[in-house]
């Protein structure tokens, strides 16, 4: 009898022993299930992430850094501190949820090199490639020597508005009007062989009247000036400059003529009076018609390359009672 109880408690305990067993190996199943053995990942104690093996952490962090040098491929992409690494179980759908880009993205480090091209101390234009930043100092150089040209580079996390090409030419052309020394004509005036000793007599008497003027274009450099070309005469001075440049009226007065004239292009003639008229030719664009009044200093029309025009300018002349006049003695020092 005894020796039956014994083994009734044998078997009830090996019942049992199988029955737990059972029990437990289904509730470690179905934690492996729920629960994934991972790396939680700091960065200086902030959480960044979930990740099953440090080699994923890394493949994060270089489609990051890839993400960046598309912006500049010379950029430097960096982690202040390194991360840690601490073995953990996490259930499958926290790791779903997370965003582990966003989270080290905002860890991540860069540092950006850009060129500064300054103009005596001045900052003009900026690149994030050097050789365009030395393109442009070097074509100044030549251009303006005595101007201080310069490329400055600085580091910055961000890469910010960059020049355009477009720009960087245009600032250049108004950088050169503005700073190339003006060439003064060292002429001697003789009159269109038309011209007689009355008329010529005439318009010397009111040349008083063609002063009080101001410099009549946004541009300084005078790339031809007035006076004998050989056969030729030039009645005027031309002022180089980017098309779309402004031009002024040299002073108050009636437009008198507004529209295509041959050599002259769109051209524009503005009498002031006293016997006095200028004439503006070549223009990119009129903004004043025959008829309207303007004022000395108003903007009139832009400089074009219209007519016979070997290059964007403005050819300015002064002419009183018909004649034809060095307007530079007019305007220098304006």
């Amino acid at each position: 009898m005894e020796e039956k109880n014994v083994l009734s408690n044998f078997k009830f305990i090996l019942c049992t022993t199988v029955i737990l067993g059972l029990i437990f190996s289904a509730v470690v199943i179905t934690v492996l299930n729920m629960y994934k053995p991972t790396f939680r990942v700091k960065i200086d104690d902030k959480f960044i992430g979930y990740f099953g093996a440090e080699e994923q952490f890394e493949e994060v962090y270089n489609t990051l850094v890839s993400e960046q040098e598309q912006i500049d491929p010379n950029v430097k992409v960096y982690l202040k501190n390194e991360p840690t690494y601490e073995s953990c179980y996490i259930r499958d759908n926290l790791i779903a949820k997370q965003n582990v880009y966003s989270s080290l993205r905002s860890e991540i480090k860069t540092e950006f090199t850009i060129y500064n091209v300054a103009i005596n101390n001045e900052k003009k234009m900026t690149f994030n490639n050097q050789d365009a930043a030395n393109k442009y100092v070097t074509d100044l150089k030549k251009e303006i020597p005595k101007v201080k040209t310069e490329v400055i580079s600085e580091k910055v996390d961000k890469l910010g508005e960059m020049t355009s090409i477009e720009l960087a030419n245009n600032i250049f052309q108004d950088i050169v009007s503005r700073n190339k020394p003006v060439i003064i004509p060292r002429v001697k005036y003789y009159p269109p062989a038309s011209t007689t000793k009355s008329t010529a007599s005439t318009a010397i008497s009111n040349v008083s009247a063609a002063q009080g003027g101001i410099w009549p274009a946004a541009t300084r450099y005078i790339s031809s000036p007035f006076g004998w070309r050989g056969a030729s005469m030039h009645t005027g001075i031309d002022l180089a400059g980017p098309t779309g440049t402004p031009v002024f009226a040299y002073k108050s007065g009636l437009v008198v003529f507004a529209g295509w004239s041959g050599a002259y292009g769109n051209m524009l003639k503005i009498d002031h009076g006293n016997g006095v008229a200028t004439w503006y030719a070549h223009s990119s664009r009129l903004l004043v018609s025959a008829g309207d009044t303007v004022q000395m200093g108003q903007i009139i029309m832009k400089i074009g390359n219209t007519g016979w025009s070997s290059g964007p300018h403005l050819h300015f002349e002064i002419r009183v009672n018909g004649t034809p006049l060095n307007p530079y003695g007019y305007i220098a020092g304006k």
